[in-house]
């Protein structure tokens, strides 16, 4: 009995962890490709920097819920390349680090569609 007592909260710390590692994993994913789409769309002739801030806006709302509110969502146009950047953080599920947040950030950049509409022939 004394071993289990001892054991048994060692064993659900050790499960809480592998799931706080997985739940960071995935936000971390869900960043990355937000800041890509977002950069891809922003990179698009007929679209704008603000257009991708948005997109990106709305699929971490949707990959991370609640969570996404906590990072900001920056956007630059230099004239040949768009940079969506994301910074945040991930609150900790563990007992007693609920005020430490995980650090979130993904940057990506794409150059920006030139197409000339030429007169064929």
């Amino acid at each position: 009995m004394v071993e289990v007592a001892i054991a048994f909260p060692l064993l659900v710390l050790v499960a809480l962890a592998l799931v706080q590692f997985a739940l960071y994993v995935h936000a971390e994913n869900v960043v990355l490709g937000a800041v890509q789409d977002g950069a891809r769309i922003a990179a698009n002739s007929d679209r704008n920097v603000s257009d991708g801030i948005a997109d990106t806006r709305t699929i971490l709302r949707a990959g991370l819920g609640a969570t996404a509110s906590s990072i900001g969502v920056q956007g630059s146009d230099d004239g040949q390349d768009v940079t969506i950047t994301a910074t945040g953080g991930l609150p900790m599920i563990l007992p007693g680090a609920a005020s430490v947040r995980l650090p979130l950030k993904a940057q990506a950049s794409v150059s920006k569609e030139n197409f000339v509409v030429g007169s064929g022939g």
